[in-house]
């Protein structure tokens, strides 16, 4: 492909789609992000390498970066009627049934909190060789994502959801749009989660951890995991809304913005998400087997590490560096300070794109 020295030059391409800061409504953003998803990876994958040349960001950060903008502009607040602490101050996080999960006698542990407070992050601290964890968000939009082998490989609880009873729910762009509503998004996270407790406790000799927004969303009855482990990141609103928009900018770029464009949440959601959270933090706060704990300050550090590895690893794709990314899978498969679902990333990015190049 030939090599661009300007933004001007790139933008003449007709395969790439670079967003620019000179869009000025949401309609024609989601417009040009829409024709970014449906690009060939190595498309998207040359996209966000001038993107990142030219104006300093990859696509999905420019799409992010000018939605804030958008909403900003509008200034969805004014009307809102919110206490302050609620949106500005994070809590504690709470860990209910902690000792149990550690023992083992509680094989399965379900994190929530605001998209972006560290749910993830959590997980990968906690996570040891014998845990599986499964991100809710890998729920949707399986096939485009994942094949059969790649589900085994990531967990076998989730090979076996989408092997058996919730095979139904294996399905991509394509198929969703044949789906309604009710069929797919509104009940995939409830089986999900109810196929994972009886999974957990025919497999007592591995632990389950599972996060997600999904389970306050789906679930309003905290008591229904009484009986499990429930750890809740106490992030604040704004911290954790800043923080989702750094990850899902700068992750699988195909990944999280399919689910994102499938499930569009304002910030008046994000905000009423609060009311959810504090019925669980209430219920489980209660208990003598809840314990707080605040937040490490080194905890947002850890997944920077694997964000910068798949930079990377995209600029040695533009660069035809096959050397390069072997170096970074190798390093990736020696660091044992990843954790499993880490190193398993960086090295299916790596795989990715090391056949990309041979095409």
């Amino acid at each position: 492909m030939e090599r661009y020295t300007s933004l001007e030059q790139a933008l003449q391409d007709p395969s790439l789609v670079i967003i620019t800061d000179n869009i000025s409504s949401q309609i024609e953003l989601d417009k040009i992000y829409l024709r970014y998803k449906v690009l060939p990876k190595r498309q998207k994958r040359f996209s966000n390498y001038y993107s990142d040349e030219f104006l300093g960001h990859n696509v999905p950060v420019m799409y992010y970066l000018l939605k804030e903008k958008l909403i900003s502009d509008k200034d969805i607040f004014k009307d809102l009627d919110l206490p302050k602490d609620t949106v500005i101050v994070s809590e504690p996080d709470l860990y209910y049934k902690e000792d149990s999960f550690n023992s083992g006698e509680t094989n399965i542990c379900f994190i929530l909190g605001h998209s972006g407070s560290g749910k993830s992050i959590m997980a990968r601290t906690i996570e040891g060789d014998d845990t599986d964890h499964i991100e809710l968000d890998d729920l949707l939009l399986t096939k485009d994502h994942f094949t059969m082998d790649e589900l085994e490989e990531y967990s076998d609880m989730f090979y076996s959801f989408f092997n058996g009873e919730g095979a139904k729910y294996y399905i991509g762009v394509e198929e969703r749009n044949d789906i309604p509503k009710e069929e797919y998004e509104d009940k995939v996270f409830v089986d999900f989660v109810k196929f994972a407790t009886d999974y957990a406790k025919l497999h007592r000799d591995r632990k389950y951890i599972i996060d997600g927004i999904w389970i306050y969303l789906y679930f309003d009855d905290p008591s229904v995991f009484k009986d499990y482990a429930v750890f809740i990141k106490g992030t604040s609103f704004l911290k954790s809304k800043i923080r989702a928009i750094k990850r899902e900018m700068q992750r699988d770029k195909e990944i999280l913005q399919d689910r994102k464009e499938m499930f569009d949440r304002e910030v008046r959601n994000y905000l009423l998400d609060e009311e959810k959270i504090n019925s669980y933090r209430k219920y489980f706060g209660d208990s003598p087997d809840t314990i707080f704990r605040e937040e490490p300050d080194d905890a947002p550090k850890k997944i920077d590490i694997v964000i910068n590895e798949v930079d990377s690893i995209d600029k040695c794709f533009v660069n035809g560096d096959k050397d390069g990314i072997t170096a970074i899978m190798k390093k990736a498969e020696e660091n044992a300070e990843l954790s499993n679902f880490s190193r398993l990333w960086i090295i299916n990015e790596c795989r990715s794109a090391l056949e990309e190049l041979e095409e």
